[in-house]
């Protein structure tokens, strides 16, 4: 089956004069990117925080490092609606906050903490330090790039962050740049009509380049699984077109389960190798960039 899918996609042509499909649009030609924008937040480092989801990678108390169970097992997402929302390794949480360019300040919880079931001993360290630091009065500064924040109180200690899920994860139309399969990447003869829009109630839909889909997605930490999708038109476009959406609705693997990592307004995500089928992968750009 690997060799099947690896020569399907090796044959993509470029992209070259647009052609037309039955239904006389072109193919290869996206309509209007979805109207997104985020609702308005701070600026500087603080308006950086606001609106996506945050991985905890590590955190220094007194000069001591412990660093954080792998997979996105402690996580912050910070609201618009002066709320953060998240799981300190263990048990899950949501607290009152108010962020501004440079601080962070944390508020009482809004509802009782929901533990974890069945918890790690690595876990449960951490989230001892995590509850530690992230109270009070922090103040929010980028480490290294947009994709990096440690928030740190006043004694010094602090909480290193790393950009989980992108803003707009969800309800943004993201394009599906390029298919990989092994360590070969692919471009699709669609080019910015091939899209892709999550929904927080699991569902997904959007444009194969010529087709309209539907199907369900969901996000777990780093974790994204894909299940296969369901064409709800019937357009016949160009050849590349066609074979390009051949590849995307025919897994080998139903669902399809990937680890990811984000960009600010980009994100990738490639086989698990737990999972035992053959490499692939997806790239997703936002088109409203």
């Amino acid at each position: 089956m690997v060799g099947h899918l690896l020569a399907a996609v090796i044959t993509l042509a470029a992209c070259g004069a647009p052609r037309m499909g039955t239904d006389g649009r072109e193919s290869g030609h996206a309509g209007p990117a979805t109207a997104w924008s985020p609702p308005k937040g701070p600026g500087g480092a603080g308006g950086l925080l606001v609106g996506a989801r945050w991985l905890g990678q590590w955190i220094t108390v007194g000069g001591r490092t412990t660093a954080a169970p792998a997979h996105a097992g402690a996580w912050v997402d910070f609201g618009h609606d002066g709320t953060v929302a998240g799981s300190y390794g263990c048990t899950s949480f949501r607290r009152t906050t108010h962020v501004t360019a440079g601080t962070l300040t944390l508020g009482a919880p809004v509802a009782q903490p929901t533990a974890g079931i069945r918890c790690a001993a690595k876990n449960r360290a951490f989230e001892e330090e995590f509850r530690t630091i992230f109270s009070g009065r922090l103040t929010i500064t980028r480490r290294v790039d947009d994709l990096t924040i440690d928030l740190k109180n006043s004694r010094g200690d602090y909480l290193a962050l790393k950009l989980l899920w992108p803003k707009g994860l969800f309800g943004r139309r993201w394009q599906v740049d390029h298919l990989g399969v092994a360590d070969t990447i692919h471009p699709l003869a669609a080019g910015r009509a091939v899209y892709f829009v999550f929904h927080r109630d699991g569902t997904v839909t959007g444009n194969l380049g010529c087709n309209d889909f539907t199907g369900r997605a969901t996000f777990s930490g780093d974790l994204f699984t894909l299940y296969r999708l369901t064409p709800t038109t019937h357009r016949t476009c160009s050849k590349d077109v066609m074979r390009d959406e051949r590849i995307m609705l025919s897994p080998t693997t139903d669902p399809r389960s990937t680890r990811f990592s984000a960009m600010t307004d980009s994100w990738e995500c490639d086989h698990d190798p737990t999972q035992g089928f053959p490499e692939f992968g997806y790239g997703f750009q936002a088109l409203d960039r």
